[in-house]
């Protein structure tokens, strides 16, 4: 379960609901396994700790307070100002990594050796891997003017299995292989998640009894 909060003062009101909720229906929250994370850059004092006086307690005992944590398979991580939720690519790219070091071998184990075999295979277990959740920090990484640790990836793979040295730039070894870079997948997807919500909010309205007027 997650509790979302602007404020420490509502964070701790929704804690209180919460015990109330679950003393009413007979149920038990683990104090010991209950976290608290701030995600506002800086933090509570401007360091990602507490602000002095700040503090989160259920059932008057004290919550931890955690950097990081992992939902769904992703790593959140405290916002940065300059580079948001693109934290969460930076642990996808290490992933990433290790799952097409697991590809080529078995690939080279099993005989897919030629070029066309290896892009194939990249797409199919390497790309979802790199590009999991792109439609929440997707935009975080595109609006980085350097390269971001998952198309490092994409890249050092292009040069690899052409057997290029690295002071090939990427686009040549792209054009090479007639591959695009990952962002312009995740461009896709974002768009597709983006239309899927509208699509939602416009079932919603009707659901509701509140259709939309054409135009």
């Amino acid at each position: 379960m997650f509790l979302l909060s602007s404020s420490a003062s509502g964070l701790q009101a929704q804690l209180h609901a919460l015990q109330d909720y679950c003393n009413a229906k007979k149920l038990t929250v683990n104090a010991k396994k209950t976290q608290v994370m701030i995600m506002r850059p800086g933090g509570g004092s401007g360091n990602g700790k507490l602000a002095a006086g700040e503090s989160f307690e259920y059932a008057g005992l004290p919550l931890e307070v955690a950097s990081s944590t992992k939902y769904l398979g992703l790593t959140f991580s405290q916002l940065s100002k300059q580079h948001g939720f693109a934290s969460c690519a930076d642990v996808l790219a290490k992933a990433g990594r290790q799952a097409m070091f697991a590809m080529r071998r078995r690939a080279w184990e099993l005989g897919a050796c030629l070029v066309e075999q290896q892009c194939m295979l990249f797409d199919v277990f390497v790309k979802p891997v790199l590009s999991y959740g792109c439609e929440l920090w997707g935009v975080d990484v595109l609006l980085r003017p350097d390269c971001s640790s998952v198309e490092r990836v994409h890249r050092w793979f292009c040069r690899r299995v052409q057997g290029l040295p690295k002071q090939v730039t990427a686009a040549i070894s792209l054009a090479e292989l007639g591959r695009q870079p990952l962002q312009s997948f995740w461009i896709q997807q974002l768009v597709r998640f983006w239309n899927r919500l509208q699509n939602s909010a416009a079932d919603e309205d009707r659901v509701l009894g509140h259709p939309r007027m054409a135009h």
